[in-house]
């Protein structure tokens, strides 16, 4: 009893305190790869990158080494007026691998605080140049982190809800959700109808919103919905013709996951501002950038009195260790020249997905570059899922752990997110483990 003291006080993140109770959590010892081992030596796959930030799997040996280096140096040095070579070093890379617009670089500590960044910046810019534009447009479906700024332009009714009651609600245009699309399209022949929401909104409240918040080409949290360029490309007509700034969230889709360096490359637009974390630093240590085009950046150009200062920090803003990561694993990008080398093995992975779609209770598979999704349905035919109090994903997820795959449903939704280093045959496994896990859930519950 005395071992597990820790579980009397500890308060998950996303979890019941029933459901702690009934799955305590598996403590975990080590990692390697795409492989975790817990303190009894079981071996599990991590076939979502560990929420989605172990882009070149575990214990990377040229990411652990970077870091051990930059540990015997320097720990961290405050921000402001100060900054470690490690910091340096990396704005300088960070500077050759964005889009050349994109030429400020604003450090925080992870997804939510870059998406609370750019919203301030967004607001304050509009205030300095005499403009009362004081609200923002989102997509449904939409997660952007979990601090009360993020929130506010979050549109996942179980995560956000609450949240909304309590301050003022933004504007919120319809997911642009291919498989169950909101205006009865399909994505080969559509033209982006799913956005005509967002034109009615910019069309009555253009001139008091200040940007447009959005997951470029996936909505991650709320199911892994993939979606065409064609909407990305209405987005920014929409968003240009109201002088509404565009704030891409590449927290999950930057940094090759999508199989282009970043997900709006797909549709060949570059935003004023964007977001980015998660695989940032490889998974190793919490770190984020909010990127700004100069001509935002020229809005705060003025003398401490002048009332230009973004005034916006945190205690660990740019921090050396967390760089050091950074550098490492962007130097892994471009010297492995992610994501064009590993189009082969993405195309591998994307047949591994679409082999699930054999079994009748696997619908609305989708996947680009590195993200891939399918869900779980009770009627293939008409894509009913089953009763939402069966559980049936979480169920699923039970049994892949059991057999050593970890899975982690997003509602109906089973996904995953593999390093870019990923071996065929892994994938491979992979997939197979699914389908036994697909099989054991179909012989539970389709006679039910």
């Amino acid at each position: 009893m005395k071992s597990n003291m820790w579980l009397d006080r500890l308060w998950m993140p996303f979890t019941s305190h029933n459901e702690q109770l009934e799955h305590p959590p598996l403590v975990i010892e080590r990692g390697s790869g795409i492989y975790l081992y817990d303190t009894n030596g079981k071996q599990y796959i991590d076939a979502i990158g560990s929420w989605w930030v172990s882009a070149f799997g575990h214990c990377n040996p040229q990411i652990s080494e970077a870091v051990k280096n930059q540990l015997g140096k320097l720990e961290h040095v405050l921000m402001a007026g100060f900054i470690s070579e490690a910091t340096t070093e990396l704005t300088s890379i960070l500077g050759d691998v964005l889009p050349r617009q994109l030429n400020r670089i604003f450090y925080s500590d992870n997804g939510s605080t870059s998406v609370e960044v750019a919203l301030k910046i967004a607001l304050q810019y509009h205030t300095l140049r005499g403009s009362n534009r004081n609200e923002f447009a989102a997509f449904g479906g939409g997660y952007h982190g979990d601090t009360l700024g993020s929130i506010s332009v979050g549109g996942i009714p179980s995560f956000h809800g609450l949240f909304h009651e309590k301050f003022k609600k933004q504007h919120f245009t319809d997911s642009p959700y291919c498989f169950r699309c909101p205006a009865g399209k399909e994505p080969q022949s559509c033209h982006a109808q799913c956005m005509d929401g967002l034109e009615r909104i910019l069309e009555e409240h253009g001139k008091r919103i200040a940007a447009c918040v959005f997951e470029p080409m996936v909505q991650g949290a709320s199911g892994m919905r993939v979606y065409p360029p064609k909407v990305l490309h209405r987005v920014f007509d929409l968003c240009k013709s109201h002088g509404v700034i565009t704030i891409a969230d590449e927290v999950a889709t930057g940094l090759g996951r999508t199989g282009k360096m970043f997900a709006c490359d797909h549709a060949e637009v570059v935003p004023d501002i964007m977001c980015l974390a998660k695989g940032l630093t490889g998974g190793y240590l919490p770190l984020a950038v909010t990127a700004v085009r100069e001509e935002i950046y020229d809005e705060f150009k003025g003398g401490p009195f002048s009332n230009r200062t973004l005034n916006h920090g945190h205690t660990f803003t740019g921090n050396p260790l967390a760089s050091a990561a950074a550098v490492a694993a962007l130097k892994l990008l471009i010297q492995n020249q992610f994501p064009e080398s590993a189009q082969f093995v993405m195309q591998y992975f994307s047949k591994g997905l679409e082999s699930l779609y054999e079994h009748n209770n696997v619908s609305g598979i989708r996947h680009l570059g590195f993200i891939g999704a399918f869900e779980i349905v009770r009627d293939k035919k008409t894509n009913e899922p089953f009763p939402q109090e069966l559980r049936v994903p979480f169920r699923f997820s039970q049994i892949a752990l059991q057999k050593g795959l970890i899975l982690r449903p997003l509602g109906n939704t089973v996904y995953y997110m593999p390093p870019f280093n990923v071996k065929t045959e892994e994938l491979d496994k992979i997939f197979a483990l699914t389908k036994e896990a697909i099989e054991e859930i179909s012989d539970e519950y389709t006679a039910s």
